[in-house]
């Protein structure tokens, strides 16, 4: 496996300073999503129009600034996740190697396809809106559907397979982590702020916005969980000796 130059995967203080990153990363990521999604929706004629509909309440200075922190936690996020591929790639190379694949997908499409992309199509959205509504209804869905959709689509077969390996490393033993740190990932940490999006009223200013941050909430609880459950230097050495003999067995 091609270790990208990446020595000593188990040195300890580089990975708990990468999700120390990815944790500030995440919040920097939250703020945009909070700016991006804070205004009262109203229920489109099609999707497309639907994902945009809290356009027209956002000003441009929300949609620029979420737009440009979401570009940078998410590039941020992408980079602390080389602190996970170091915790797998001695013990579970395939894993690794899967999960490095996925975090330049990541890193790719993530920061400029689906957050900041987000931005501009929400301003375009609102001053074609003012201009023409019929023009704007169309415009949304070409830009949906021909730009964001397949930059989503991308994304996922990227981002899901990274998912499963990095569930699978942790709740095999493949880290120095307990078993149960496995369930620090994304998809757990997200489904509260969707329930409390939900509760809140998902078309409302908090609710929508809290309903866009839910990646961020989910990066937040992975980065934050494994930071608070990091086993101590002893552990480390002791599952690096484990990986050392069962090589030379």
């Amino acid at each position: 496996m091609n270790a990208i130059g990446i020595d000593h995967n188990l040195d300890r203080a580089r990975i708990r300073k990468l999700l120390w990153i990815g944790l500030f990363a995440s919040l920097l990521t939250g703020a945009g999503d909070f700016l991006l999604g804070y205004a009262e929706n109203t229920a489109g004629s099609s999707v497309a129009s639907s994902v945009m509909a809290g356009a027209p309440n956002l000003s441009d200075l929300q949609m620029i600034a979420g737009g440009l922190l979401g570009f940078f936690g998410i590039f941020l996020e992408g980079l602390a996740c080389f602190a996970v591929y170091r915790l797998m790639a001695d013990a579970a190379p395939s894993y690794a190697h899967i999960y490095r694949a996925g975090i330049f997908g990541y890193i790719w499409l993530a920061p400029v396809g689906c957050h900041m992309n987000v931005g501009v199509l929400d301003l375009s959205y609102k001053y074609l809106l003012q201009a023409d509504p019929a023009l704007a209804e169309k415009a949304a869905d070409l830009l949906f559907y021909g730009f964001n959709q397949p930059v989503y689509l991308l994304l996922i077969i990227f981002w899901l397979p990274m998912m499963i390996v990095q569930f699978k490393a942790f709740s095999k033993g493949l880290t120095p982590y307990p078993k149960s740190a496995g369930w620090f990932c994304v998809p757990l940490g997200a489904v509260p702020a969707l329930l409390l999006s939900l509760i809140i009223g998902p078309r409302t200013a908090l609710g929508a916005a809290v309903g866009t941050m839910f990646l961020s909430f989910g990066n937040a609880f992975m980065f934050g969980g494994l930071l608070a459950e990091m086993p101590d230097a002893e552990c480390f050495e002791k599952f690096e000796k484990n990986i050392i003999r069962k090589k030379e067995a």
